[in-house]
This record gives C-alpha cells, sequence and structure tokens, in this order.
C-alpha cells in the first residue's frame, strides 16, 4: 500500500504523441537518456514553414508507419555522421517491420550507406555492408512490385564494386547478372552489361 502511494508522486514518464500513435513507447522509455535526446535531435521533416521536429507536434493518428518513421531518424542522424545512433535506430525499424518491401529495403539502404562509409574506421563495417546488400538484393523483386516500377537499387552496385575490390570477380559478375535479371541500372551509361564487360578484363588479366 505504502509503495503505491509513493508510486502516485513519482514523476510519469512524458513520451511524445508520435511515438504513442506509432505504438514506441514501450521502445521510447527503454533508450538511456543520451539516446532519447538524439532521437528528438533528429526527428525532424520539411514542412511549408520549413524544417519542423515531429516529436513536438501534436498528434493523435499519423498514416506513417514505425519503421518508416525510424528510417527518417536514421538517416538524418547518418547524415551527420552520427553513426553509432543512426546504426541503432535502422536496426530498431528492422524490428518494426510494417510487413512492406518497400520500408525494409529503404532501410537497408540506410544501413547499407552506414556501414560503407564506416569501412576504413570499423573492422567489422564492410562485412555487414555486404550482409545488408545481400539482403536487399533478396528482396529486390518484391519491392519492384511493390513500387510499380524498376527503380536503381544501389546495393547491386555497391556490393559488384566491393566483390571487385576484392578480387572476388565471379560474385562481381554474378550480382551484375542479378541486376540484368531485375532490369535495374547502376547508373551509368553503359550499366551493367559494361560494369560485366570490365570486370572480365580485369579478371582476364
Amino acid at each position: 500500500m505504502f509503495d503505491e502511494i509513493i508510486d502516485l508522486f513519482q514523476p510519469k514518464e512524458t513520451v511524445p504523441d508520435l511515438i504513442e500513435a506509432l505504438d514506441l513507447k514501450e521502445w521510447y522509455v527503454s533508450l538511456p537518456e543520451k539516446q532519447r535526446q538524439k532521437l528528438h535531435q533528429y526527428s525532424t521533416s520539411f514542412d511549408i514553414g520549413g524544417e519542423v521536429n515531429t516529436l513536438e507536434q501534436s498528434v493523435k493518428k499519423t498514416p506513417q508507419t514505425a519503421q518508416v518513421y525510424l528510417n527518417g531518424v536514421g538517416s538524418t542522424a547518418a547524415s551527420e555522421k552520427e553513426y553509432e545512433f543512426a546504426e541503432m535506430v535502422l536496426l530498431s525499424a528492422l524490428e518494426f517491420d510494417d510487413g512492406t518491401a518497400t520500408s525494409t529495403h529503404f532501410t537497408y539502404n540506410e544501413l547499407v550507406d552506414v556501414y560503407y562509409k564506416q569501412r576504413d574506421d570499423r573492422e567489422d563495417a564492410l562485412e555487414k555492408c555486404i550482409k545488408y546488400c545481400k539482403k536487399d538484393i533478396e528482396i529486390a523483386s518484391d519491392f519492384v512490385n511493390e513500387f510499380g516500377e524498376v527503380p536503381r537499387i544501389p546495393s547491386f552496385k555497391r556490393l559488384a564494386i566491393i566483390y571487385e575490390k576484392q578480387s572476388r570477380y565471379k560474385d562481381a559478375l554474378e550480382v551484375c547478372d542479378q541486376a540484368l535479371e531485375i532490369g535495374t541500372t547502376d547508373g551509368t551509361k553503359g550499366g551493367f552489361e559494361d560494369r560485366k564487360e570490365r570486370i572480365r578484363k580485369k579478371r582476364d588479366g
């Protein structure tokens, strides 16, 4: 009884409206205070009036999913080179999978960038980059079907480049073939066909 009375006078955890609306309360309150501060710092979007902090807005409902929100936070943090925090948020985004290949593709894409940018400073970064490139490629067909057209999917190019630099020419060529099968491009004039030719020439000396 005494404990219940004491509890009445304890300050209640203040949870932003958007976090409640996205059903992220349990995740939010589990974060250390420093990470919560970063979450507020990088929860931004652009409106007609300019940049707004989404966690300071009054929100009852939102069409946004938790995964899409966390993708946005992770992307913003990564752009500020807050890689450790970005990684945590993006891995959390995968735990709140909204069931669409499109959202998962964008989560994988951000993780690939986060790890690739740390490849010279973090021992396991390239290995993790390869891991999420592969995962992204695995869902490429589903993503294309949802998207309604064939967009550029960076994981193909990134993985082909990594394998080529590692002299894993067979693997690099297989990635190019997968990209050609999907119908995506690498953003260059000759596309994956020319990339294959360059890899073959390098392989054959």
